[in-house]
């Protein structure tokens, strides 16, 4: 499935940027062009407004934003993701650096985008974030680690089985952490969202 990539300026870990495939779209959101450039890579479009990165890029499409404005940087690139056609979407490099506020804003942009049909997942040196809503995601037995789900609307119901904790049909809220640390079992594990929006983070054992 062809996707849009997008790398922003926070905590970067080369080893998890996906192979760019046929049809895919790596856009660089400001900061985030240098992590690319350093691995010798150009993205397809820079976004923003260059502040953090300290100078206008050349080589690809640059779409420059104003300082004053609404829209993150990375919703930003996600919105022009969605422009062009995109409904699968991977960030990187979007959690931690010096804001813990741009990485609430990370989190909100996979409820943004499942609010308009798509897909996004971010990807982190700790952790794989996702978000769901009315489906169920399948865990394969060989997983192992932390996961832990948070509703992301009001209330989300939800049904988890493999996993050490199961629920059945249970109504998750989002003003206290019910699903926090579960564990994979070397089981094949499912968990269905039956109504809301559900945030889903896997994380290794280290």
């Amino acid at each position: 499935m062809i996707k849009c990539i997008i790398v922003a300026a926070g905590d970067f870990d080369s080893s998890l940027l996906p192979a760019k495939e046929p049809g895919d779209l790596l856009v660089a959101a400001d900061g985030g062009y240098r992590y690319l450039a350093d691995m010798g890579i150009t993205p397809d479009i820079c976004v923003g407004d260059f502040d953090s990165l300290g100078f206008e890029p050349g080589g690809c499409e640059i779409v420059r934003l104003p300082v004053e404005k609404d829209d993150t940087d990375i919703i930003a690139c996600a919105r022009l993701g969605l422009e062009r056609g995109y409904r699968e979407f991977v960030f990187c490099a979007v959690l931690g650096g010096n804001r813990f506020s741009h990485s609430i804003a990370a989190v909100q942009t996979l409820q943004w985008l499942k609010s308009l049909g798509a897909n996004g997942t971010i990807l982190d040196s700790r952790c794989r974030i996702t978000a769901a809503e009315n489906e169920t995601i399948v865990f394969p037995p060989e997983m192992c680690g932390e996961i832990s789900v948070f509703s992301l609307t009001d209330t989300a119901v939800v049904t988890e089985r493999g996993l050490y904790y199961e629920l059945d049909r249970r109504e998750l809220k989002n003003s206290f952490p019910l699903g926090v640390s579960n564990s994979f079992t070397g089981r094949h594990a499912e968990i269905t969202v039956h109504s809301g929006v559900l945030l889903i983070i896997t994380e290794e054992k280290v």
